[in-house]
């Protein structure tokens, strides 16, 4: 009779197998993830070169590459870039926090107590879809043309994505948490602590992501609009004075602090959400 392999051995066959499937899917994952961008620029230098577009209003790839070179290598205008980017991250940043606090804190609060759901959930969900710029000029009315119109806009962007998601986190967590707290006649504060919260955390982790991205979105258009500063006012200077391959610099940065926004996101994720499997 023939002899069966030992369990370890096979085991360990099956370890190998699931790591170097993992290893393949890492060296897919970024090969797509770099090929994509690239061939797309590829794809924008064509056009270029073929006179499909206009390169007074959209320079080859190669021009803003080297354009950016030159500002970076200029310390007037590295300076400027800089002082600018630092601007707009000290407005994310400050916004942000608060914006994200408040709509955990006021998310959690309408999911454990019925009373302020059934009264702000009308007022949340009803202005929710209305578009945050469209009421900055009476923030400015409130709050002055300066640093505080610009806050609360951030503020109320990323306050509605975390609350949203924090709630329905909360809400529509499994059932059977709450089957387990009152089987075990856990104390409620501890069951809620200890059972549904970590279950809502993945919807709370997506709402913290979403409102990083909608922060960028809204410090950059408040930049547009009323600023002499920021990173947003650097891309509109730019086109305004029609330099054309240093605003596309500045879209660069934002796409930057973006893609940056996106793996700090990732990064959380993973740590505040292990077992989601991420």
């Amino acid at each position: 009779m023939t002899a069966l392999p030992p369990m370890h051995d096979s085991a360990e066959a099956m370890a190998q197998r699931s790591l170097r499937r993992r290893r393949n899917q890492t060296v897919v994952r970024y090969t797509l993830g770099v090929a994509c961008p690239l061939v797309l620029l590829a794809i924008w230098q064509l056009l270029d070169v073929t006179g499909v577009i206009d390169p007074r209003f959209f320079p080859p790839p190669t021009r803003v590459f080297a354009d950016g070179i030159g500002i970076l290598g200029n310390p007037e205008q590295r300076g400027e870039l800089m002082a600018d980017t630092l601007i707009t991250l000290r407005r994310l940043g400050i916004g942000y926090v608060l914006g994200a606090s408040a709509g955990v804190v006021m998310g959690l609060a309408m999911a454990l107590y019925a009373p302020m759901r059934y009264a702000f959930s009308p007022v949340v969900y009803g202005t929710f879809p209305m578009p945050k710029i469209a009421i900055f000029p009476l923030l400015i009315a409130l709050f002055g043309i300066g640093e505080g119109s610009k806050t609360a806009l951030v503020i109320m962007g990323v306050f509605y994505m975390t609350c949203i998601n924090t709630l329905s986190g909360v809400m529509y967590a499994n059932p059977i948490h709450r089957d387990v707290i009152k089987a075990f006649r856990i104390p409620r504060v501890t069951g809620w602590l200890h059972v549904v919260l970590p279950s809502a955390m993945p919807a709370i982790v997506t709402g913290l992501k979403l409102g990083l991205d909608q922060a960028l979105i809204l410090v950059v258009s408040a930049e547009f609009v009323s600023a002499d500063d920021g990173i947003g006012h650097y891309i509109w200077d730019s086109w305004q004075v029609l330099a054309i391959p240093r605003m596309f610099v500045g879209l660069a940065v934002v796409t930057a602090i973006g893609g940056v926004a996106v793996l700090l996101g990732s990064l959380a994720e993973r740590r505040l959400v292990p077992w989601a499997g991420h």
